[in-house]
C-alpha cells in the first residue's frame, strides 16, 4: 500500500512538473506568434506614415522653384534651397522654415517666419566653413 501511494505521488509530481513546462511552451509560443503580429502591423504603419510624409514633403516643394539643395555659399543652409529659402525635408516642430541670408555681418541665415538663426560651422584653420 505504502509503495502504491508513493509511486502516485511520483507520477502526479512528474505530470505537474511536465504539465508547467507545457503551459511555459504554450504561452512562449503565444507570446512569439503575439510579437510578430505586432512587429508586423508596426511595420506596416510605419511604411504608410513614411510614404504619406514622402508625399507631403513632395507637395510642399511644388512650387515652381528649381531648387538646388547642398550649395555651401556665404552661411547659407547646405540643407535648404538658395532660391526659395525652403530645407529640403521638412522639419520637425511648428514652423517649416524659409531661409535667407542674414544682414549683419556674421555669417549665417535667418528663417523669415520664426526669426530663427542658423550659423555654420566654421574652421578654425581657414576662418571659413566646413
Amino acid at each position: 500500500m505504502k509503495n502504491i501511494f508513493f509511486i502516485g505521488a511520483l507520477v502526479g509530481c512528474a505530470l505537474a512538473v511536465l504539465g508547467f513546462f507545457a503551459w511555459k511552451l504554450i504561452q512562449s509560443i503565444y507570446s512569439h506568434v503575439h510579437d510578430t503580429r505586432v512587429v508586423r502591423d508596426t511595420k506596416i504603419a510605419s511604411k504608410m506614415l513614411r510614404e504619406k510624409k514622402q508625399k507631403e514633403n513632395a507637395e510642399r516643394l511644388d512650387n515652381g522653384c528649381e531648387h538646388r539643395f547642398g550649395e555651401k555659399l556665404g552661411g547659407f543652409p547646405p540643407f535648404a534651397c538658395r532660391a526659395c529659402g525652403l530645407e529640403e525635408n521638412k522639419p520637425a516642430g511648428d514652423c517649416d522654415h524659409v531661409w535667407r541670408l542674414a544682414t549683419d555681418s556674421s555669417p549665417g541665415a535667418v528663417c523669415e517666419l520664426c526669426q530663427k538663426r542658423y550659423r555654420p560651422k566654421v574652421s578654425q584653420s581657414t576662418g571659413f566653413g566646413n
